[in-house]
C-alpha cells in the first residue's frame, strides 16, 4: 500500500525500457491517442473583441511545461478575415487583454518580471511602434486580476490582489507568493490580510491610485469608463468572504462604497449600462468564485427594483451592447448558449442567438464576449471531438424573440492552434437520460468505444467538481485533461452525470443538494449506473468511479457508503469535513452546502465525512494530489490514505510536488492520465494500449 510522491526532476513512473521504445516507434498507429499527445493540447482561454468587431483575440498557451521550464502564454489578435497573430511575445504567462475603445491599445497582464506575479503592461495594437516592447507599470502594487479601460483611453481601471494572496480554486488553489516571502526560512499567517482593491492608472505620467475604500475587498467590478463602479465586494479580504459578498457602487473620486443589493446567494459578472443607472448581474447558490451560473437579475440604480428576466440557461457572463440589450452566455442542460436579452415595454425578451452541444469556453467555465455594436460574439469553442480554438460569428441584425432556439450560428475559426489534435477523439458521445430514485429526470453525457458493440462494457462515472458545475461537451473531457477520453480507447463507457446540485437545470435543481451533500446526488449516480446495467450496456461488476475536487469527495464517498463501485480514484479531493473547514481556504463553503455546524458531533460535518466509514471500505482506491492545494489541503488525502490503509483496504497516494488543485505540469498530467487508466486497467479488467497507462498496475 505505498504512498508515493512524485518529484517533477524525476522519471515520474516505471515503465520497462523496451515498452518506452515501443512507444516511440514511428510507425505506431496514428488512431492511438496517449497521455503525451493530450499534454500537447494548447489552452486557449479570455475571448476579447474590441468595440466595433474588428479585432478579435484571445490568451493561447503553449503546452504543458516541462520539469525546469516555466509556463508560457501569449495574446493573439485577429483584424479582418485573417488568422490571430500573436501580439505580444515575451516569457511567461500573459492574461486578461483588454482592446482599448479605439483599438489602438491593449493592455494586459503579465508575469514576465516573476513568475506567478502578474502585472500591468500596455502595448499599441497598430503603427510602426506596435513591435515596440510594452510598457509596464511599476508603480501599480499587487497582483493585476482584471482591467477596464477609461472612456477617453486616458487611464486605466485596474483590480490587483496584494501579494500573498490566494488565486482561487479556477486558479490552482494555491498562493501569489511575494519575493521576500519565497526567499525567507518562515511564513507568517495573519487575519484580515490579502485584500484586493482598486487602482486608477494614469497612462502619461504612470502613477497608481488608490480608489477603493480601505477595508473592503473588491472581487469583480464593472465601469462604463466614466462615472462610478459597480463591485462585488465584502468586508473580509479572505476566499471565504467572497460566499457573503455584496452588490455596491464605488465612487472613485471620493473613495467611498454604498451598499444596492444584498443577495441570497453568490454574485457574479455585474455589467453597468452605459448611463450608470442599471446594473445587470448573476446570483445563484456557488461552490466556487468564478464559476457561478444562474439568474439574471436586472437592478434600476434610481429607483432599487430588481428584474429577474426569466431564462431557459445558466447564465455565467453578462455584457451591455450601446443600444442597451444585454449580452449573455450560459450553461442550458448539457449544451451552452449565448444570446441577447432586449427589453420591451414592461418586460424583457430573451433572444438565443446560439446553442449547441459543444462548450463556448473551458470545462466548467463557460464565456464568451460580445462587440459594443452587437455584431460579433467570440468565443474559445470545443467539443469532444474539437480541440478549443477561438472563433466567432456575426448575430444577426433581426434577432427572434422569445425562448425559442435560433438556427446554428455560423462559427468561423480564428485560430488553429490544436489542429493536430482535431478529429482524433477515440470515443462517440451521446446524451443519456434516466430517471432518479424520486422520479426526477437525471442526465449526462456518455462515451462509447467506437470499435465495440455496447454491451456489458466496463464502466467508470466522472463525478464533476463543484458541486455547482455541469459537464458540457469538451475535447479533453473527463476528471482530468482527457482521462475519459483513454478510458474510451481502453473499450470503457465513460458515464459524466449531472445529478442535482449541477447547473443548467436552474436556481431549484442546483439548490437540490445543499444540507444533502453525498445524499441525493450519490443516489442520482447510482441511478445512472443501475440504468447502463439494466439496458445492458454496462457490466454491473466492472464499475469505476473517478473525480476531482467535489467529484475527489464523491469518489471517496462512494467508496465507502456504496456497494456499486469496484475500483475509485479520488482526486484532489475532501475527506473530512470538519479538519477541511478548518485547513481549506474556503471553509465558508462548507457551512453553507453542508448547512450545519462545523462543531456540533451530531450534525452532518462526521457523519458525511468518507473518513469516518474507512474501516468497513473494500474498494481499491488511488489517491492522487497536490501537495500546494489550499483548496483541499493534501492532509486529507493524507487522512483518507492512513484510514484505508490501517483498515487493510489496497489503496495509493501519489503526491505532486509543486501541484496546486490540479495538476499543470507536463510529466505530472502524463502521470496523472497513466494512473487512473491503470488503476482502473487492473480493477475493471480493460484492454488497454501500453501507451496509455502506468503498467506497474498491470504487473
Amino acid at each position: 500500500m505505498p504512498c508515493i510522491q512524485i518529484d517533477p526532476r524525476r522519471q515520474p513512473y516505471d515503465v520497462p525500457s523496451t515498452i518506452v521504445a515501443a512507444r516511440r516507434r514511428a510507425d505506431m498507429p496514428p488512431s492511438i491517442l496517449t497521455p503525451e499527445d493530450l499534454a500537447t493540447a494548447r489552452a486557449v482561454t479570455d475571448p476579447q473583441v474590441s468595440g466595433d468587431g474588428t479585432i478579435r483575440g484571445a490568451v493561447v498557451y503553449d503546452p504543458a511545461p516541462a520539469p525546469g521550464e516555466s509556463p508560457r502564454s501569449e495574446i493573439r489578435m485577429a483584424r479582418g478575415e485573417e488568422e490571430a497573430r500573436p501580439v505580444t511575445t515575451g516569457p511567461g504567462v500573459d492574461l486578461t487583454p483588454r482592446i482599448s475603445p479605439t483599438g489602438r491599445l491593449l493592455a494586459f497582464a503579465s508575469d514576465r518580471g516573476r513568475q506567478g506575479l502578474w502585472r500591468l503592461y500596455v502595448t499599441l495594437l497598430e503603427g510602426a511602434e506596435s513591435a515596440a516592447e510594452p510598457r509596464g507599470f511599476d508603480a501599480l502594487p499587487g497582483v493585476v486580476e482584471d482591467i477596464a479601460w477609461a472612456g477617453d483611453e486616458s487611464a486605466l481601471l485596474v483590480c490587483t490582489a496584494d501579494d500573498g494572496s490566494h488565486t482561487g480554486n479556477a486558479r490552482g488553489g494555491v498562493r501569489f507568493v511575494p519575493e521576500d516571502e519565497a526567499s525567507a526560512p518562515w511564513t507568517v499567517r495573519r487575519p484580515a490580510t490579502g485584500w484586493r482593491r482598486l487602482y486608477r492608472v494614469d497612462l502619461t505620467s504612470g502613477t497608481a491610485t488608490q480608489v477603493s475604500p480601505d477595508h473592503v475587498t473588491v472581487w469583480e467590478f464593472a465601469w462604463a469608463g466614466h462615472g462610478p463602479v459597480a463591485a462585488v465586494v465584502s468586508a473580509e479580504p479572505g476566499e471565504n468572504g467572497w460566499y457573503d459578498a455584496r452588490l455596491a457602487l464605488i465612487d472613485i473620486e471620493a473613495r467611498t462604497s454604498r451598499v444596492v443589493y444584498t443577495p441570497a446567494w453568490q454574485l457574479q459578472s455585474p455589467a453597468l449600462s452605459d448611463d450608470g443607472r442599471t446594473v445587470a448581474f448573476v446570483e445563484a447558490p456557488q461552490s466556487d468564485r468564478g464559476l457561478l451560473a444562474g439568474d439574471v437579475a436586472v437592478l434600476d440604480l434610481d429607483t432599487g427594483s430588481i428584474v429577474r428576466p426569466p431564462h431557459e440557461a445558466d447564465v455565467t457572463r453578462l455584457r451591455w451592447t450601446r443600444d442597451g440589450r444585454l449580452f449573455w452566455v450560459g450553461v442550458a442542460s448539457v449544451t451552452t448558449a449565448c444570446g441577447f436579452l432586449r427589453r420591451a415595454a414592461d418586460a424583457w425578451l430573451v433572444e438565443e442567438c446560439w446553442r449547441g452541444r459543444a462548450t463556448l469556453g473551458r470545462a466548467y467555465q463557460v464565456t464568451a464576449d460580445c462587440s459594443r455594436d452587437g455584431g460579433t460574439v467570440v468565443a474559445v469553442r470545443q467539443a469532444h471531438d474539437q480541440p478549443p480554438e477561438l472563433q466567432e460569428f456575426r448575430a444577426p441584425s433581426a434577432h427572434r424573440a422569445g425562448t425559442d432556439h435560433s438556427p446554428a450560428a455560423e462559427w468561423r475559426p480564428l485560430t488553429a492552434v490544436n489542429a493536430r489534435l482535431a478529429g482524433r477523439a477515440p470515443a462517440r458521445e451521446t446524451v443519456h437520460r434516466w430517471k432518479a430514485d424520486d422520479g426526477t429526470e437525471i442526465e449526462g453525457l456518455l462515451l462509447l468505444p467506437p470499435d465495440r458493440p455496447a454491451t456489458a462494457l466496463p464502466l467508470v462515472v466522472v463525478a464533476h467538481g463543484g458541486p455547482t458545475n455541469a459537464v458540457t461537451s469538451i475535447f479533453a473531457q473527463g476528471a482530468h485533461r482527457g482521462d475519459a477520453l483513454l478510458l474510451a480507447q481502453a473499450g470503457c463507457a465513460v458515464l459524466l452525470p449531472n445529478p442535482r446540485g449541477s447547473t443548467g437545470r436552474g436556481r431549484e435543481f442546483m439548490a437540490a443538494n445543499i444540507g444533502d451533500l453525498g445524499g441525493g446526488d450519490l443516489a442520482d449516480i447510482e441511478a445512472g449506473v443501475a440504468s447502463l446495467a439494466a439496458a445492458g450496456l454496462a457490466d454491473p461488476g466492472r464499475v469505476g468511479i473517478v473525480g476531482i475536487s467535489y467529484g475527489g469527495f464523491m469518489s471517496a464517498w462512494a467508496a465507502v457508503r456504496s456497494g456499486a463501485f469496484a475500483a475509485s480514484v479520488p482526486i484532489s479531493g475532501l475527506m473530512n469535513w470538519l479538519s477541511f473547514h478548518n485547513t481549506s481556504n474556503v471553509g465558508r463553503f462548507d457551512e453553507i452546502f453542508l448547512d450545519g455546524n462545523p462543531y456540533d458531533p451530531s450534525g452532518p460535518y462526521l457523519d458525511r465525512s468518507p473518513v469516518m466509514y474507512v474501516r468497513g471500505c473494500r474498494t481499491p482506491t488511488l489517491l492522487l494530489h497536490g501537495d500546494l492545494d489550499l483548496a483541499c489541503p493534501l492532509s486529507q488525502a493524507q487522512e483518507f490514505y492512513q484510514g484505508l490503509a490501517a483498515a487493510g483496504c489496497e489503496t495509493e497516494l501519489v503526491t505532486y510536488k509543486g501541484a496546486g488543485h490540479g495538476m499543470s505540469e507536463r510529466d505530472h498530467v502524463v502521470d496523472v492520465s497513466r494512473r487512473i487508466v491503470g488503476w482502473f486497467a487492473r480493477h475493471l479488467e480493460l484492454d488497454v494500449p501500453h501507451e496509455s497507462c502506468d503498467l506497474t498496475y498491470l504487473s
